[in-house]
C-alpha cells in the first residue's frame, strides 16, 4: 500500500539518517549534514553545484525565499572550518578542475583547550567514518561537529586509530601576519596603481562604503556612476563569483586586482572582508560586534562575515552558538573574552557595539 508522507516525515527520516536525532527542523546542523553527504558524491565541484543540489532536493519541502542563501552561508562555514578545501589548498593534475572548485577534506580532528575534538572532513562513502557507538556521541553545534572524551579515554589516539589525522591549533588556525589598517590598504593601493587599464566587466557589483546598514548583503550594489576604490565581485560562467579590489571612474572599471592573488593561501572572500574592515576602520565607521555576558561566559554576536581564521579561533577557544538576530554567534569563557576582543581589534579592526547603540 502506498502512503503519502508529509514534509515533517521526510525531514525526520533524513535527520535520523544524518544522526541528528528526532525532529523535523531544517536547521544549520541539518543543512551541514546534507552538504557533507552530497559532497561525498559530487566533489570536486563548484560551490554552486553543491548549493543547487541541496536546494533541488528540498524543492517543495522548504518554501523560504532565502533558502539558497542559507545553504550558501552554511557551505561558507564548512569551508571556513575545514570540512571542504578549495583548489589553493590541494594539488591536482586534472586540468579540468576549475579554480573555484571545492574538494572534500580527508577526515581530521583538532583537540580544543576543553579536551573535546572538533571533527573535520569526510570520506567518499561516509560523512563521518566512525563506528556507530562513537557516532552516537557526536555533538552537533550549528555546522560544526564535536566529540567529547569519555572518562579516561585517549580521544586523540582513538581517532587516529580510525584514520583521522590530528591537526595542531596553529596548523588549523593559520592566521595572517598582524598589520595596521593603514599599512594594509597602502600596500594594496600601491599594487592597484601598477595595474594596466581594465576592460569592461558585465555584472560587476561593489561593496558600497557609504551604506551604513546592519545586513551585510544590503551593502552589495550594482555599478552605476560611482568613483573611487571598492571591493568588487564579478560573475563567471562556472563557479562562484570572483572577488577583487578595483578602481572606478564614473561607473567604469579603471584598474582591478584579483583577490586573493597568485600563491595566496587565503580565500578571496576572506581577504576582501578584511580589506573592507580596514577601510571602514580608517573611515571611522568600524564594523561592530555585540557582546552579551552570560552565566557560562561572554557571547560574541557578529553581523558581518568574518574570515575563516577568526571563525576557527573562536570555535577552538569557545563554542559555536545558534545565531540570535545576527549572522553568527560564539560563546567564549569570561577569562578569554578580553583577549579575543583584542584579537578582533588587532587583526580585523573590529569594535564592540557602543552601550547606547540599538541592537538588531
Amino acid at each position: 500500500m502506498i502512503e503519502q508522507s508529509s514534509r515533517d516525515d521526510v525531514i525526520a527520516i533524513a535527520r535520523e539518517a544524518y544522526g541528528l536525532g528526532v525532529g523535523s527542523a531544517i536547521d544549520d546542523a541539518y543543512l551541514a549534514s546534507a552538504l557533507r553527504r552530497a559532497a561525498g558524491r559530487l566533489c570536486p565541484c563548484s560551490p554552486r553545484t553543491l548549493v543547487s543540489a541541496i536546494a533541488d532536493l528540498h524543492h517543495g519541502l522548504e518554501q523560504d525565499d532565502a533558502f539558497e542563501a542559507r545553504i550558501e552561508d552554511i557551505l561558507d562555514n564548512l569551508v571556513a572550518h575545514g570540512d571542504f578545501l578549495e583548489l589553493s589548498d590541494v594539488t591536482t593534475l586534472d586540468d579540468r578542475v576549475k579554480g573555484t572548485w571545492l574538494f572534500a577534506a580527508p577526515p581530521a580532528f583538532m583537540v580544543r583547550t576543553s579536551g573535546s575534538a572538533l571533527l573535520l572532513g569526510l570520506s567518499a562513502d561516509e560523512a563521518l567514518p566512525l563506528p556507530q557507538e562513537i557516532k552516537d556521541r557526536v555533538r552537533h553545534q550549528g555546522a560544526a561537529r564535536f566529540l567529547d572524551p569519555a572518562e579516561n579515554e585517549p580521544l586523540a589516539d582513538m581517532l587516529q586509530g580510525f584514520g583521522f589525522r590530528q591537526l595542531s591549533q596553529d596548523a588549523w588556525l593559520r592566521p595572517p601576519k598582524r598589520e595596521g589598517a593603514q599599512d594594509l590598504l597602502a600596500s594594496l593601493d600601491a599594487r592597484l596603481s601598477q595595474q594596466g587599464r581594465a576592460g569592461d566587466v558585465e555584472g560587476l557589483q561593489i561593496l558600497d562604503d557609504t551604506r551604513v546598514v546592519r545586513r551585510y548583503r544590503d551593502r552589495w550594489q550594482p555599478v552605476r556612476s560611482q568613483s573611487g576604490t571598492f571591493i568588487v565581485r564579478r560573475p563567471q560562467a562556472y563557479g562562484a563569483d570572483l572577488w577583487g579590489y578595483g578602481e572606478l571612474d564614473a561607473g567604469r572599471l579603471v584598474r582591478l586586482i584579483d583577490l586573493p592573488g597568485t600563491g595566496s593561501r587565503w580565500r578571496g572572500c576572506d581577504v576582501a572582508w578584511r580589506i573592507q574592515m580596514a577601510r571602514d576602520a580608517l573611515a571611522d565607521r568600524h564594523q561592530r560586534y555585540r557582546l552579551l555576558p552570560l552565566p557560562e561566559g561572554v557571547r560574541f554576536d557578529f553581523f558581518w562575515p568574518i574570515p575563516d581564521f577568526a571563525r576557527r579561533r573562536l570555535a577552538a577557544l569557545g563554542q559555536i552558538l545558534p545565531a540570535d538576530h545576527c549572522l553568527m554567534s560564539y560563546l567564549v569563557g569570561a577569562a578569554d573574552a578580553d583577549e579575543e576582543a583584542a584579537f578582533l581589534s588587532d587583526y580585523l579592526f573590529l569594535k564592540p557595539s557602543e552601550p547606547e547603540e540599538p541592537e538588531a
